[in-house]
């Protein structure tokens, strides 16, 4: 049949054609009845060519393919095929090998007409079709009414199970009977996909019946026992006869469960709808007694007018409630209100109202499935998802997360109904080990390759462009119950199972990417679903929870970061910036090779200590207080009180533990506040909104204050909080001022770094370093602060254990003495740590928790001097308060233990001070650093700039940096003998030109002048009394490693000059100065004559490296 052109008649043509095939099906026949009775009963007879019909309706079914109008499927629903089928599948299902070669083509349409229309995909592919218009409204009508006629009695599902029963029988399947499972499977599948009407609560008979077609569905799965043909398949899932049909399960059991809250189904099903009657009463209580403190009481009809002055203008009110109301908020309801952007509903949010009885059946089958079948089965899901198998689609990962979280969160549940009935007496009747649900029945969702592979998705739908926000919600959801679960383990009584907590936590924790996704999906958020934002909330506050709780019990905790592979490529651009090139000698080739074969943008990781003090202050940004607020938002449709618990609580830890009250400076967020404290008694009795209350309260009372000290704080409340604004205006920035005063633009603003005195020791009274520690410590004991020592001595041996189990872990266990006899081979160590081992040394915060500590750490200086002593560093922050104590990564353990031991021994046993520590400590002020403007010390007394003289550290530094270069590329070249010859014909050369040059100008054979210099007249007249004349100084003697830097040429120059004398010989200056019997005369008078002897110095200067000075006097004899 040739497809029309015009769409318009496609209907038109298939119509026809699609109701002459279904009239051929077949019909009811008016029969007498089989039973032996006089009455006369109806009986569906299938047409004489039904096979030939039906294969007829399937290739007209195929022709929608290609049509965006689904025409065909339109055509057949108008029909009445469906109808037509369910009695063919009921009438030919016991006719044998024909009846059932009919009745599987008959299924194979029903399993067509209820296939599920991804309305949302088909879609997006006529998004580039806007000529289309497609009315799928119809189409899932149509469905709905398929769903109500399939389940009008229960032969229809009868039928179909006693259709692939043979099958399943079978022990060897074919492909065959395989395929008969599928088709009977799908058909439950599509059953449970159609999604019920919405019946409003006055709806009776049609609506009514349609609204409850899901509960109607499970009772009958459940009285034909295909829910235990679903545990059945669900337990074999890792045998090879039913592998295939595991995934199909998976699809089905999220079908079932997917409309269904966990709370709602661990509730006693009995009493149920007494419980949300009571729900719905309290509720109505409050909005009542909330409008009673708003409307008009009986008096109103006395009348009341109050005026409002708001600015130049005057408003009347006539109402009543405006004399203890905010008459803004009455102006306000006058007003035209504009609607927000509405949140969207996903996927994972749609819940279904099923019947009592429907719940109790699933109560059944959860608590089956989780003792039997769910290690197995998510065992096989997880291994065809690593393996991935052509059966899985993407689709699958959003079921396995929701499907698992479901199970393990009714896990939790159970067990928390069962302890409370144990408390109560309820469960005395039953023994406690047969009565408690253990939690090994889901711990292969707990599993480490489990919780990596849900890493790995959630890591991966975050990268996607745009986010797959349904998959990473079911994530979040997943991850959440998966660290409940191994939190409930942890508390568990069973040994085996808190060990087994235990070690995953730590593997967990250890992955620093795990951690940091909470505040990357906190922050990320901006117009999800409202079930999202939930989730994201959820998950947040659960990590930091248990983080929080794990970290209190570990000494130190070290975690595993990902480091930017930037250090050789840096150092590489860096010389060739400067035009210089580190030797090969030099360079790591490992690195260099990593970076030239391509992969320099691969990551690298490296271990870190944690703590969860700096943690929780990265949890203070503004991106997660946005989403925080986003929640609070929704404070009147939270019909949970853990939902306020979890806001407040994260709310809480930005607020008071983070000191970040100044996140919340804004506009918009007072505003939500406002609206929350006037509707205050609508809120539920519980613990959570009292605790919002006072949260409230806080932030409040802090921002008011703030505006006192400092007005212009209003401004800041109409801008975006960047990390330095919130740290000015809030308690972070304000804890270190010693004037008590508040950060920002007020008086006392930040401290500067060297704005305030430290103490050190005098260096010139040469104190030995334990003089210096007994000093220091018997002065804070004499003050009464043993307990700050005590608080180092516990940081510095948290520090040093952390660093022998590295040594321990990279060196080894350093041999005994027995052992060194045992082995003669075995060697030594008396190094200390190898440098491996010093490589993955990390550096040791010193976090203050408490506010004394703070204080000490701030403006103690006789604490500040200690923690120098005993290898503290401090980073360099301008911010006195975002300055940090440290230990630093080089420091030995060696040096850790012999700290912690001098800081035990004086604290335990004060020594006497036979020393007064005001003449060995001394107060000190670091220099502030110079402004970039010139002042009076830049200014010389011309009024010229000075050039500023570079940092000593600096120039050190690049020093060194020229002799570690020079220093490798030195030759040794004393045994070129050709060289040599060629220097001594140099030298020869040399000295006869300066021969040829003293003759031409002194007529002799040296240089001669006819006076000497006035520096040698000085030197010879001699400042005290005893100096002989002609007595000469001693020369200065250069270091060996200056002389050897000098170069061959310097070298010959000063041989040259100060060894030659007009002979030609080369003897010794000193020499020379003892053969010299003249002296210049010690006044300036006229030249003297032929006869006398004069004598000439000759300056050489030989600089090395800009270092050291050399002076060599010479003097040669006159002619």
């Amino acid at each position: 049949m040739d497809e029309p052109d015009s769409i318009s008649n496609r209907f038109a043509i298939f119509m026809p054609a699609v109701q002459s095939l279904v009239n051929a099906v077949g019909g009811y026949e008016l029969v007498d009845a089989t039973d032996g009775s006089d009455g006369r009963e109806m009986v569906y007879r299938p047409g004489d060519s039904v096979l030939a019909v039906l294969k007829d309706l399937k290739r007209l079914w195929r022709k929608d393919d290609s049509d965006d109008e689904r025409t065909v499927a339109r055509c057949m629903a108008k029909a009445g095929l469906m109808k037509e089928l369910i009695a063919l599948l009921m009438e030919c299902v016991d006719r044998g090998e024909w009846g059932r070669k009919v009745s599987l083509v008959a299924c194979d349409l029903i399993a067509a007409l209820t296939w599920p229309i991804d309305v949302q995909a088909e879609l997006k592919e006529m998004a580039d079709e806007p000529d289309a218009v497609t009315d799928y409204a119809t189409l899932l009508r149509a469905q709905v009414e398929y769903k109500a006629q399939l389940l009008y009695n229960d032969r229809p599902l009868r039928s179909l199970l006693a259709l692939i029963l043979p099958s399943l029988a079978e022990q060897r399947k074919t492909e065959k009977d395989e395929q008969v499972i599928s088709l009977g499977l799908h058909i439950v599948r599509n059953l449970l996909s159609i999604r019920d009407t919405v019946a409003e609560g006055t709806a009776t008979g049609e609506k009514e019946e349609l609204a409850h077609l899901q509960s109607t569905l499970i009772l009958q799965l459940d009285a034909l026992t295909y829910f235990k043909l679903f545990l059945t398949v669900a337990s074999c899932a890792d045998k090879s006869d039913f592998n295939n049909c595991n995934v199909l399960v998976l699809d089905i059991l999220h079908l079932i469960f997917r409309s269904v809250k966990p709370k709602d189904l661990i509730q006693d099903q009995d009493r149920a709808p007494m419980h949300k009657l009571a729900n719905l009463l309290d509720l109505e209580t409050r909005q009542k007694s909330m409008k009673s403190r708003q409307g008009m009481t009986r008096h109103s009809r006395f009348g009341t007018t109050v005026a409002v002055r708001a600015g130049d203008q005057k408003l009347v009110l006539h109402r009543q409630n405006a004399i203890n109301f905010d008459p803004g908020s009455l102006l306000d309801q006058g007003k035209k209100k504009r609607a927000g952007k509405v949140k969207k509903a996903d996927d994972l949010s749609r819940f279904a109202d099923l019947s009592p009885e429907a719940l109790r059946v699933l109560q059944e089958f959860s608590v089956s499935f989780i003792e039997s079948c769910f290690n197995v089965f998510f065992t096989s899901i997880l291994k065809d998802i690593r393996m991935e198998r052509s059966k899985i689609r993407d689709t699958d990962n959003t079921r396995t997360f929701y499907l698992s979280r479901f199970f393990m969160e009714y896990l939790m549940l159970v067990r928390d109904k069962q302890a409370k009935e144990r408390e109560t007496g309820k469960g005395k009747g039953r023994a406690e080990d047969e009565d408690e649900m253990l939690l090994g029945y889901a711990i292969v969702m707990a599993e480490m390759d489990s919780v990596k592979w849900v890493f790995s998705r959630l890591r991966t739908t975050m990268e996607e462009t745009p986010p797959a926000w349904t998959e990473l919600q079911a994530c979040l959801n997943c991850f959440t119950q998966i660290l409940l679960l191994i939190d409930a383990m942890s508390t568990s009584s069973d040994a085996s199972d808190a060990e087994a907590a235990e070690i995953l936590q730590n593997s967990i924790y250890y992955n620093y990417d795990i951690l940091d996704s909470a505040l990357t999906v906190m922050a990320q958020y901006k117009d999800q679903s409202i079930a999202y934002l939930d989730s994201v909330v959820h998950f947040a506050y659960v990590l930091l929870r248990m983080l929080e709780k794990y970290s209190k019990n570990k000494g130190f905790m070290y975690v595993r970061k990902k480091k930017a592979r930037r250090a050789v490529r840096k150092r590489k651009e860096d010389a060739t910036e400067a035009g210089k090139e580190v030797p090969e000698e030099y360079v790591d080739e490992e690195e260099v090779a990593g970076v030239m074969e391509g992969d320099k943008d691969l990551p690298s990781y490296a271990e870190h200590q944690f703590t969860f003090t700096a943690f929780e202050q990265k949890f203070a940004q503004e991106g997660v207080t946005n989403t925080l607020l986003s929640y609070l938002a929704r404070f009147k449709d939270f019909d949970d009180p853990d939902q306020m618990k979890r806001v407040v609580g994260l709310m809480h830890r930005q607020v008071v533990k983070a000191k970040g009250e100044g996140l919340y400076f804004k506009v918009s967020t007072l505003h939500l506040f406002r609206r929350i404290l006037d509707v205050k008694a609508s809120l539920p009795n519980s613990e959570s909104s009292r605790d919002l209350t006072q949260i409230i309260t806080f932030v409040l009372r802090k921002f008011f204050k703030r505006i006192q000290e400092d007005p212009f704080v209003i401004v800041e409340a109409i801008q975006p909080k960047s990390r330095g604004k919130w740290q000015a205006i809030s308690g972070y920035a304000s804890d270190g001022d010693a004037g008590g005063g508040k950060g920002g633009r007020g008086g006392g603003g930040k401290g500067k770094k060297g704005g305030m005195a430290d103490l050190e020791f005098v260096k010139n009274k040469k104190l030995s370093w334990g003089d210096q520690m007994s000093v220091i410590v018997s002065m804070l004991v004499e003050n009464g602060d043993e307990q700050l020592v005590e608080w180092v001595i516990d940081v510095i041996s948290v520090a040093l254990a952390a660093r022998e189990e590295i040594v321990l872990s990279t060196d080894g266990e350093p041999l005994r003495p027995t052992e060194m006899e045992d082995d003669p081979d075995a060697v030594r160590k008396f190094g200390g740590p190898s440098e491996e081992a010093l490589e993955k040394f990390t550096r040791h915060d010193l976090d203050a928790d408490t506010d004394e500590r703070k204080a000490a750490v701030l403006s103690n200086a006789q604490f500040r001097l200690m923690l120098k002593l005993v290898s503290f560093e401090m980073t360099d922050e301008e911010n006195i308060v975002d300055q940090k104590w440290f230990i630093p990564a080089s420091i030995p353990p060696s040096n850790l233990s012999a700290s912690k031991g001098a800081l035990e021994q004086y604290l335990n046993a004060p020594p006497s001070l036979e020393i007064d520590p005001k003449n060995v400590i001394r107060r000190v002020r670091k220099r502030r650093a110079r402004a970039a403007d010139e002042d009076e010390d830049d200014v010389d007394s011309d009024g010229n700039a000075r050039p500023r003289k570079p940092k000593p550290a600096r120039k050190r530094k690049q020093a060194e940096t020229q002799i570690y270069k020079s220093a490798a590329m030195i030759e040794d070249s004393d045994d070129d003998e050709a060289a040599d010859a060629a220097f001594f014909q140099k030298e020869k050369e040399l000295r006869a030109e300066m021969e040829a040059l003293a003759s031409k100008h002194g007529g002799g054979g040296g240089a001669m002048l006819k006076t000497g210099t006035k520096k040698r007249k000085r030197k010879e007249q001699g400042k005290g009394k005893g100096k002989k004349k002609g007595k000469k100084e001693p020369v200065e003697e250069e270091d060996e490693d200056e002389v050897r830097e000098e170069s061959p040429q310097t070298r010959r120059a000063a041989s040259a000059v100060a060894s030659e004398s007009d002979d030609g010989s080369t003897e010794p200056v000193a020499r020379k100065r003892k053969s010299s019997e003249a002296a210049p005369s010690s006044s300036p008078g006229p030249a003297p004559s032929s006869d006398e002897e004069a004598q000439s110095p000759a300056k050489t200067q030989v600089r090395t490296n800009g270092k050291s000075k050399r002076f060599v006097e010479s003097e040669d004899e006159s002619s």
